[in-house]
């Protein structure tokens, strides 16, 4: 009875140590066969603290933490133009536990003679997306696009226009406008949106294109007036503003905001983290914290985003091309 006793206590012991040995192969840093996340994922925001992309990235993170079952931590990389945080990414080894946010600048910085392109990044998904307008100062003699079109037209190079720099993703529709107008403009460039905006609505030029959220303000304080949204249709909350394409211009561009891992990353993934962004996008909280920050909230997977990333790649060559040979 004895003898049987420790056959049984030793068969025990060996069974706990078997699913002791199975536990651990199935815990922590992704071993071999294990289901992803198992681990805490980085969320790098390559903008200052404070802005609509980094306000996006901690309104997803625990909608992440939701859909994944790990800690987002978001952490900010910013500096120039992005690049930072986007270089750091590239870095990372391509296993999905440390991605970053993007705007459109990663696919217009290869341009502008940065070593960033969108073949170095999986996209994962995009999450937002704030359209363009052309505004003018609220007393501007200019009461529709083709008001502007014809000035221009009658003086070549005496219209001029704000934007947040040379080859930004707000000078890059400029370079489209005059190009399907037939006109010539004067770029006067600032560093970034917000002075570039001030300009237009002091009147120190004749018309600011940026992202009509972030115009709004202006718009609402009756210091600057919409001539054109840069969209396929109208928008919701401005039902009384034509498309460009409406007044005679097929111009569209919108600034956008989506997530990317480093190139390389699994495909399984890939598709583990794009379906996650698109539940927490889908989320009405989400959507509401987007919708008050004058931007349009958008749920777009993986394959579909780095199809757009592509096309916004070849859109925008030839686009900061020209912007670069105004230069001399």
């Amino acid at each position: 009875m004895k003898q049987r006793t420790l056959m049984t206590s030793a068969a025990t012991l060996a069974a706990a140590g078997l699913l002791l040995s199975g536990c651990a192969s199935n815990s922590g840093g992704g071993g071999e066969g294990e289901e992803f996340p198992t681990e805490d994922i980085r969320l790098v925001v390559p903008w200052a603290a404070g802005g609509s992309g980094d306000l996006s990235a901690r309104t997803l993170a625990p909608l992440l933490e939701d859909e994944l079952g790990v800690s987002v931590i978001v952490e900010n990389r910013p500096g120039a133009n992005g690049s930072v945080g986007y270089n750091w990414l590239k870095e990372q080894e391509p296993d999905g536990y440390n991605l970053s946010m993007l705007g459109a600048e990663v696919a217009t910085l290869q341009f502008m003679d940065y070593d960033i392109k969108p073949a170095d990044y999986a996209f994962l998904g995009k999450i937002l997306e704030g359209p363009g307008a052309i505004a003018v100062k609220a007393d501007s003699p200019y009461e529709t696009l083709q008001d502007l079109i014809d000035a221009a037209k009658a003086a070549p190079g005496e219209i001029t226009y704000s934007s947040p720099g040379v080859g930004s993703v707000w000078d890059n529709p400029a370079q489209g406008f005059q190009e399907m107008a037939g006109i010539e403009l004067t770029n006067v460039p600032f560093d970034g949106s917000a002075p570039s905006i001030a300009a237009a609505a002091a009147g120190d030029v004749d018309f600011s294109i940026d992202a009509m959220g972030s115009q709004k303000a202006q718009v609402d304080g009756g210091e600057l007036r919409y001539l054109a949204v840069l969209a396929e249709e109208r928008v919701e909350a401005f039902p009384d503003v034509p498309t460009a394409a409406e007044q005679g211009v097929d111009l569209q561009n919108a600034s956008f905001t989506g997530l990317m891992a480093p190139a390389g990353t699994p495909d399984d993934v890939v598709q583990t983290l794009s379906d996650a962004i698109v539940a927490a996008t889908e989320d009405e909280d989400y959507q509401s914290v987007i919708e008050q920050s004058n931007l349009v909230p958008v749920s777009v997977p993986a394959g579909e985003f780095t199809e757009f990333i592509q096309a916004e790649e070849e859109r925008y060559g030839p686009w900061i091309d020209l912007a670069k040979s105004k230069q001399g």
